[in-house]
């Protein structure tokens, strides 16, 4: 079926925050070690042990702000056994085997320096403490001649770090504590009024996450029970993780290739779309004229049933086209969403970057960032398509054409990312431009495969991957075909 696609370039609906393309690193499976860290005497070739064939990918990413140390691992992980000469080694208590903390805080805030990266931490609240939370801070952003910002110089890093973002723990409805709502209410207030005190030490402040849920009913029951130091809080944090499961039957698998898995795991966005819209009502109602909570998505992805012991997947074209008609909807939302951080950044479920030994592999998703980088920190632009509509065996629909568009900051430039959700019809579609008196030229990059569970691995090599497609813009409108199961991007010079 033929589509229509109309973008009102003088319509503009919001700024895109660069920090909605963020990601998310665990130590769990290899994401840490093995994939971003390969320690000082590797021989896989490394900058202050960081395996450089990741930090030049994730730098060629544009990668806004990456989330550290997890997870689950973060409500056991206690910082100061991660600084110094000195590393007290113990157990992964979440995710079995040993953990050497020969990764800790200065080499994640190394990472980000080489990523070119804005770091957010999650800190302990469900085996912590509110100090040990505040000495973090203090090791991270204090220029004062105290103790822990003393600790840092003696460690070789003499400037402060500027940490703004700080998580206030991680999943404690589970992992992180088993909390009722009211508990983990009455810690986080605890937490934020310290914690705040500390943001004169960065440039514009701490920027603090609560933890919320994918129930709604959670996070209702911690804001009101917050209410009254809500102002120290910036933002309240969901998960998102979603897997295509049929409702009965063998769980789907990375390897799935079958028309009903495919329609099911994009049906999915339409439910995270209606959970996004709800928390954020939620949050609406919740802020104050002088003071706006913003929605954090820090963890979300796709999470099969055929991942190994560490969580790894291979990260098909599949996942890919996800990723594309998630970061729409996000965007959708530019005015309520502020941050995600997909998870995560090497080996272990939705990654960016699969390693074995020496070799490094960019999985589709990895390609799907990359093209959609020049949204971020763009001006997010009104846009209707018009296509076939797909539904699903739990009966949601959604059309075929997952659109978005958006100018850049200095108007030089729009961005329109298109990902046709169907698997076997092309899209023939008249594009129109209204707003706009001339254009200068445009490139066109396309991420398709002949299967949506084809990957990249390390014998056949990038087999997705994007390549240049002829596009030829011309106003008032143009036409372009959009590929079955594919994301396009055109970059139009205004």
């Amino acid at each position: 079926m033929p589509g229509t696609l109309t973008i009102w370039t003088d319509h503009e609906l919001g700024t895109i925050s660069p920090n909605l393309y963020g990601n998310f690193a665990e130590h769990l499976g290899r994401c840490v070690y093995g994939g971003l860290w390969v320690g000082e005497r590797s021989t896989i070739p490394n900058e202050g042990g960081l395996r450089t064939a990741a930090v030049e990918a994730l730098r060629a990413l544009h990668l806004p702000v990456l989330r550290w140390p997890g997870g689950c691992f973060a409500d056991d992980y206690h910082w100061e056994w991660g600084v110094g000469p000195q590393r007290r080694p113990r157990r992964n208590l979440w995710w079995g085997g040993p953990e050497s903390n020969e990764f800790g805080t200065d080499e994640f805030l190394e990472l980000c320096r080489a990523v070119g990266c804005a770091p957010y931490i999650s800190v302990n609240v469900g085996s912590g403490t509110v100090e040990e939370a505040v000495n973090w801070m203090e090791y991270c952003n204090s220029s004062q001649a105290s103790h822990y910002a003393n600790q840092r110089r003696a460690h070789g890093h003499p400037d402060p770090y500027g940490v703004r973002y700080w998580g206030i723990g991680n999943e404690n409805w589970g992992c992180g504590g088993n909390m009722t709502p009211e508990q983990y209410a009455y810690e986080c207030r605890k937490y934020a009024c310290f914690m705040s005190k500390l943001g004169r030490d960065v440039e514009g402040g701490v920027y603090l996450i609560a933890v919320g849920h994918d129930d709604l009913r959670w996070n209702h029951e911690v804001l009101r029970h917050l209410e009254g130091a809500l102002g120290t809080l910036s933002a309240l944090s969901i998960h998102m993780y979603r897997t295509g499961h049929p409702a009965q039957g063998p769980p789907a698998t990375s390897a799935t290739d079958t028309p009903e898995h495919f329609y099911r795991l994009l049906g999915e966005v339409v439910d995270m779309e209606d959970k996004v819209r709800k928390t954020a009502d939620l949050l609406d109602f919740y802020s104050t004229p002088g003071h706006r909570l913003d929605l954090v998505v820090d963890e979300w992805g796709t999470w099969y049933g055929d991942t190994d012991e560490g969580l790894g997947q291979p990260g098909p074209l599949k996942d890919a086209l996800f990723a594309a008609a998630a970061l729409h909807m996000c965007q959708r939302y530019c005015g309520a969403v502020s941050m995600t951080n997909m998870a995560q950044t090497a080996n272990v479920l939705q990654a960016l970057l699969l390693t074995r030994g020496s070799d490094l592999v960019l999985t589709p998703t990895y390609h799907a960032y990359e093209m959609m980088k020049n949204h971020q920190g763009a001006r997010l632009l009104a846009s209707r398509a018009t296509s076939a509509r797909l539904a699903d065996d739990k009966g949601r629909e959604y059309d075929a054409l997952s659109v978005s568009a958006s100018r850049s900051a200095d108007g030089g430039a729009l961005t329109l990312s298109v990902a046709n959700l169907s698997l076997d019809q092309d899209c023939p579609t008249e594009v129109r431009l209204s707003g706009l008196e001339a254009v200068r030229g445009a490139t066109a990059r396309v991420l398709t495969s002949a299967g949506i569970a084809d990957v990249n691995d390390f014998d056949a090599g990038e087999r997705v991957k994007p390549r240049e497609t002829p596009a030829q813009v011309a106003l008032p409108s143009f036409r372009h075909t959009f590929p079955a199961r594919s994301l396009t991007v055109l970059e139009i010079a205004l």
